[in-house]
């Protein structure tokens, strides 16, 4: 294992760490079958420990990999011209996080860890070539581009329409569905590991939290 500052990178040198993979949802690769699953987790090069605040990827640095999530939490920052953060989503466990970025050189947002976070790294190239290969895995990166688009054209065209309370509350039932924590009594807790800050900036027009 090697030490980066506040990071520890672990090589990923058998495709049985994937098998024990803390997240319960597939980043990539669940509708393959057993060979191919096997080609596609020898393209996972390293698992990163991140600390709560260290940045995984930051703006305008070359981009190179996807990061799958196995455990934790991750925000998706930008910043406007007058230098407010504006952030564009949390990400969980079985999240891949740098989509945004497919298609230019370099990151376009700062990806920072909200809690003590686990990440796999997949380099792009090798996906793209690995896609070439394997149509069921084309087909899956194909879907998380269909997925965003659909996501991003909701938050526009929908979300301006919604009433400030019900937009945050449409943003607490994805955490509590995407994120809960079952209990004793069968039910769920949400532990939210964004500052009330974070929430504001994921949209202006959320009322100020107490």
């Amino acid at each position: 294992m090697h030490r980066h500052g506040n990071i520890d990178l672990q090589l990923l040198t058998d495709v049985s760490d994937c098998e024990n993979c803390q997240s319960q949802v597939p980043c990539l690769g669940g509708g393959l079958n057993p060979e191919e699953r096997k080609l596609f987790r020898k393209t996972i090069r390293r698992r990163a420990t991140f600390n709560k605040g260290a940045r995984i990827f930051k703006a305008e640095k070359k981009f190179k990999s996807l990061y799958a999530i196995q455990s934790g939490a991750v925000k998706v920052q930008a910043f406007a011209l007058n230098g407010t953060i504006l952030i564009s989503g949390f990400y969980f466990s079985g999240n891949l996080i740098g989509i945004e970025s497919i298609g230019d050189s370099f990151y376009r947002n700062d990806a920072i860890a909200l809690s003590k976070t686990i990440v796999c790294e997949i380099p792009f190239d090798q996906l793209e070539n690995l896609c070439d290969s394997i149509p069921a895995l084309r087909h899956e990166v194909m879907m998380l581009f269909v997925k965003k688009i659909r996501h991003t054209e909701h938050a526009i065209v929908c979300g301006r329409h919604l009433h400030a309370k019900t937009r945050l509350l449409r943003f607490l039932q994805y955490l509590y569905d995407q994120n809960g924590i079952h209990r004793d009594d069968f039910g769920k807790r949400v532990v939210l590991p964004m500052s009330k800050g974070d929430i504001a900036s994921l949209d202006f027009h959320v009322p100020k939290l107490s």
